[in-house]
């Protein structure tokens, strides 16, 4: 049932996480050494730091493996893969406020570096429909990621020396993390499917944008002719790099949730799946117009 990490990939995955917080723990380690070089912290201090950090990684270690034991529990009991990585973050970390701060982050961690370990994704059934195929969200990472990374270094020496360190390094985080979320959204939409249930249509793009959408308001469906012209301004279409091969019209506007907090509400939308014409079908047989 659903997506299970095999006893084949046990081996794999123990040491993925064993090379994630090492590489983890040997950013902060530089950062540390920067700052020391710099004379901005002390020899005492940076000790504290590091059994500080060490401790942490540490602890974060074990919840990363409580997590991973959690969603191959929830994924047994439950059918959607979707909703089992939402129960496991909330049996891990058990605290409302911590889900509502982190779940954005951890999401982006675990599709960045545990999802691969999986199989070759979703146990897609004939409610569920894959766009990973359409989307080009692989392509879009490797142009973000050769883009950036091979000058990444000399950017953060020069800032370092014209800014200072301190804004050097917030500079480098933060193109690292934006390389760590795209590459965290190829591997989500491999395993985030669009989704059918009796009453609703859960639509999802990766990490970057989904909604439920009852099937009572879904007006109409159909596939987008060739030389159609679509727009942003009056419908919402699905992100940079996918077909947008359906067209949907609600009756009334529908609320789609984006990454961090980001928010649309469209009568239209504008949607990319591998295989549409199977996905209209379901559509039609739930008592949808289709054209």
């Amino acid at each position: 049932m659903g997506v299970a990490v095999t006893a084949r990939n046990q081996v794999p995955l123990i040491r993925e996480k064993l090379r994630f917080f090492l590489g983890l723990g040997l950013i902060i380690f530089i950062v540390y050494f920067s700052a020391l070089r710099q004379q901005q912290i002390l020899g005492h201090e940076l000790a504290i730091l590091l059994s500080l950090t060490l401790a942490v990684l540490v602890f974060d270690y074990f919840k990363v493996s409580q997590f991973l034991a959690a969603l191959r529990k929830h994924e047994r009991a439950r059918r959607s893969h979707d909703v089992a990585i939402q129960s496991a973050l909330a049996a891990t970390l058990k605290s409302r406020l911590l889900l509502k701060l982190l779940q954005s982050e951890l999401l982006v961690l675990y599709y960045a570096f545990f999802a691969n370990f999986e199989r070759d994704g979703v146990n897609t059934r004939d409610t569920q429909f894959s766009y990973a195929n359409s989307s080009n969200a692989h392509d879009v990472f490797l142009f973000v990621a050769f883009s950036q990374l091979p000058f990444l270094p000399f950017i953060h020496v020069l800032l370092e020396i014209k800014k200072g360190l301190g804004a050097a390094w917030i500079v480098t985080l933060i193109t690292l993390w934006s390389v760590v979320w795209f590459l965290a959204q190829s591997e989500a939409v491999k395993f985030r499917p669009i989704e059918l249930s009796d009453d609703d249509l859960r639509y999802r793009f990766g990490l970057s944008w989904s909604a439920d959408i009852p099937l009572d308001q879904i007006k109409s469906a159909r596939l987008a002719e060739v030389s159609e012209t679509l727009s942003g301004d009056d419908m919402f279409m699905s992100p940079l790099g996918s077909k947008r091969n359906v067209i949907l019209e609600f009756h009334t506007p529908i609320r789609f949730s984006g990454p961090y907090k980001q928010r649309r509400r469209e009568t239209k939308a504008a949607i990319s799946l591998d295989s549409p014409l199977p996905f209209l079908k379901e559509l039609q047989s739930r008592g949808v117009t289709t054209v």
